[in-house]
């Protein structure tokens, strides 16, 4: 799961780059003015603002990508190759230059920086026609700068919009998934999660296990101290629970104090190993309440491995190990007797 998520990171400001680089072609292509200066052909676009966008989207690798592909182009745009060629391909990459000079990173642009990225890149241009000598097109200049600045903010807007929107988006898938006391993963989502992993043990042939953790006499903790220090309790278990498994691994709030891992590519001695590792950092913790207050507590956990066991046994036989770890005397861990899968 890291492993995809690293990747899809990683992909995330190329495929930003690419797009971008690709709407800043489709500018020149079907959306440029072009007049001739000398023997050169000076090509009037908003490609600058597809090199922004890039930038903040996706960041510094991003913005370059989307500027080396625009400038290319630019370089072989069908015309014989001209001097106003190269000027239109140094136009990109110093855009890319004073963008990454005014903006911080992907998404923490405010609109001052964003007007200011906006002058900065206008001023490229303005260098990039007076080199070419096609100030002269006074009218011409004046009016793509108001209609540059225009469409520059118009942009900033949408994205915003959109960014706004996605990041709605997530906050709802958040709390969908999450318990909302301990921010580990509710039951639905992690049900799903379950039946994810059965899914690829099978098709992979992996192990995994299931462990089952429960707060061991946690209800004197509520009758003590109030259902407010509990809640307290219940989130720095999670944040226990949280340090102590893996990456990679699930961990979920099953409700109350039960609370319920999956252990991914892990076989039954790597399981109870795991195990006994939560227990003792469980045990060791100092848990401090409201008022300032510190306990200690014990946690009893049950473990249940696949494929040694049935799938859908595996919930029911880890729950009867945490029964037995609790007739046992608490604060232990157990092994689910095999129930074979099929």
């Amino acid at each position: 799961m890291d492993q995809k998520l690293q990747r899809v990171n990683w992909m995330i400001p190329v495929l930003a780059g690419v797009f971008a680089g690709l709407l800043g072609i489709c500018m020149m292509s079907f959306f440029s003015i072009r007049f001739s200066t000398g023997d050169n052909t000076v090509m009037v676009d908003f490609r600058q603002l597809a090199i922004m966008i890039s930038f903040y989207y996706g960041g510094a690798w991003s913005g370059l990508i989307s500027a080396i592909m625009i400038g290319v182009y630019r370089l072989f745009s069908g015309e014989p190759l001209q001097f106003s060629s190269w000027v239109g391909f140094g136009n990109a990459m110093f855009t890319y230059v004073v963008t990454s000079l005014c903006m911080r990173g992907p998404r923490e642009t405010s609109l001052k920086i964003w007007f200011r990225a906006i002058i900065a890149t206008l001023l490229v241009y303005i260098v990039a026609v007076t080199i070419l000598q096609a100030i002269t097109h006074i009218e011409l200049n004046l009016f793509f700068g108001l209609l540059y600045i225009c469409a520059g903010l118009f942009a900033y807007y949408i994205i915003r919009y959109i960014q706004r929107a996605d990041d709605t988006l997530t906050m709802t898938r958040e709390a969908a998934n999450h318990d909302f006391l301990t921010q580990l993963y509710n039951p639905r989502a992690f049900d799903r999660l379950f039946r994810q992993t059965i899914v690829d043990a099978r098709e992979h042939q992996r192990s995994f296990a299931l462990l089952v953790v429960d707060i061991d006499f946690f209800k004197k903790i509520n009758d003590s101290y109030g259902h407010l220090n509990g809640d307290t309790v219940l989130v720095q278990v999670a944040e226990v629970l949280g340090r102590t498994i893996r990456p990679g691994d699930y961990c979920a709030r099953k409700g109350g104090e039960e609370f319920a891992v999956i252990l991914n590519e892990c076989d039954e001695r790597q399981a109870v190993e795991l195990a006994e590792e939560i227990r003792t950092a469980m045990e060791q913790h100092t848990f401090v309440l409201e008022e300032g207050q510190s306990i200690q507590l014990t946690v009893s956990i049950g473990v249940s491995c696949y494929p040694l066991t049935a799938p859908e046994q595996l919930f029911p036989e880890a729950d009867r190990a945490l029964y037995q770890a609790k007739e046992n005397g608490r604060n232990r861990v157990a092994l689910a007797d095999c129930t074979p899968a099929e």
